[in-house]
Protein backbone atom coordinates (compact mmCIF):
# COMPACT_ATOMS: atom_id res chain seq x y z
CA UNK A 1 0.00 0.00 0.00
CA UNK A 2 1.56 3.45 -0.95
CA UNK A 3 0.34 6.07 1.74
CA UNK A 4 0.04 9.72 0.54
CA UNK A 5 -0.67 12.39 2.17
CA UNK A 6 -4.63 11.90 2.17
CA UNK A 7 -4.35 7.71 2.94
CA UNK A 8 -8.17 7.49 2.03
CA UNK A 9 -7.70 9.04 -1.53
CA UNK A 10 -4.98 6.65 -2.08
CA UNK A 11 -7.05 3.65 -0.86
CA UNK A 12 -9.80 4.53 -3.38
CA UNK A 13 -7.55 5.39 -6.07
CA UNK A 14 -5.94 1.65 -5.10
CA UNK A 15 -9.43 -0.04 -5.13
CA UNK A 16 -9.99 1.04 -8.91
CA UNK A 17 -12.70 3.70 -7.93
CA UNK A 18 -13.80 6.85 -9.33
CA UNK A 19 -12.41 10.42 -7.93
CA UNK A 20 -14.00 13.46 -7.84
CA UNK A 21 -12.56 16.71 -9.64
CA UNK A 22 -11.89 18.03 -6.62
CA UNK A 23 -9.90 14.84 -5.19
CA UNK A 24 -8.28 15.00 -8.37
CA UNK A 25 -6.89 18.87 -7.78
CA UNK A 26 -5.66 17.81 -4.25
CA UNK A 27 -3.29 15.48 -6.17
CA UNK A 28 -1.45 18.11 -7.74
CA UNK A 29 -0.82 18.87 -4.07
CA UNK A 30 1.02 16.07 -3.53
CA UNK A 31 4.86 15.22 -3.12
CA UNK A 32 5.74 13.98 -6.96
CA UNK A 33 7.71 11.03 -5.43
CA UNK A 34 4.68 9.31 -3.52
CA UNK A 35 2.43 10.17 -6.70
CA UNK A 36 4.11 8.24 -8.93
CA UNK A 37 4.77 5.73 -6.41
CA UNK A 38 0.92 5.48 -6.42
CA UNK A 39 0.60 5.55 -9.83
CA UNK A 40 2.97 2.27 -10.14
CA UNK A 41 1.26 0.34 -7.71
CA UNK A 42 -2.35 1.51 -9.28
CA UNK A 43 -0.89 0.72 -12.95
CA UNK A 44 0.77 -2.88 -11.54
CA UNK A 45 -2.95 -3.83 -10.64
CA UNK A 46 -4.66 -3.21 -13.21
CA UNK A 47 -2.51 -4.86 -15.45
CA UNK A 48 -2.84 -8.13 -13.07
CA UNK A 49 -6.26 -7.59 -13.81
CA UNK A 50 -6.07 -7.32 -17.33
CA UNK A 51 -3.82 -8.85 -18.95
CA UNK A 52 -4.27 -12.80 -17.13
CA UNK A 53 -2.22 -11.75 -13.47
CA UNK A 54 0.87 -10.84 -15.82
CA UNK A 55 1.94 -8.08 -13.88
CA UNK A 56 5.35 -7.91 -15.31
CA UNK A 57 4.42 -6.71 -18.75
CA UNK A 58 6.65 -3.66 -20.25
CA UNK A 59 4.81 -0.93 -21.08
CA UNK A 60 6.40 1.31 -23.68
CA UNK A 61 5.91 4.03 -26.22
CA UNK A 62 6.60 5.26 -29.82
CA UNK A 63 6.66 8.82 -30.66
CA UNK A 64 4.09 8.93 -34.26
CA UNK A 65 5.46 11.60 -36.14
CA UNK A 66 3.94 10.68 -39.56
CA UNK A 67 3.56 13.67 -41.37
CA UNK A 68 0.21 14.21 -43.54
CA UNK A 69 0.76 16.42 -46.36
CA UNK A 70 -3.30 15.92 -46.93
CA UNK A 71 -6.40 16.18 -44.91
CA UNK A 72 -7.26 12.37 -46.51
CA UNK A 73 -6.17 8.83 -44.96
CA UNK A 74 -7.69 6.06 -45.93
CA UNK A 75 -5.43 4.14 -43.68
CA UNK A 76 -7.76 4.54 -40.17
CA UNK A 77 -5.02 3.19 -37.87
CA UNK A 78 -6.07 2.93 -34.02
CA UNK A 79 -3.67 4.66 -32.63
CA UNK A 80 -2.92 7.33 -34.84
CA UNK A 81 -4.57 10.59 -33.33
CA UNK A 82 -5.06 12.40 -37.29
CA UNK A 83 -8.95 12.45 -37.12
Amino acid sequence: MVAGPDSTLSDRILAGERITSEEALELYRWPLEELGALANVRRDLAKRGSYGNRGNEIVTYIVDRNINYTNVCNVYCKFCAFY
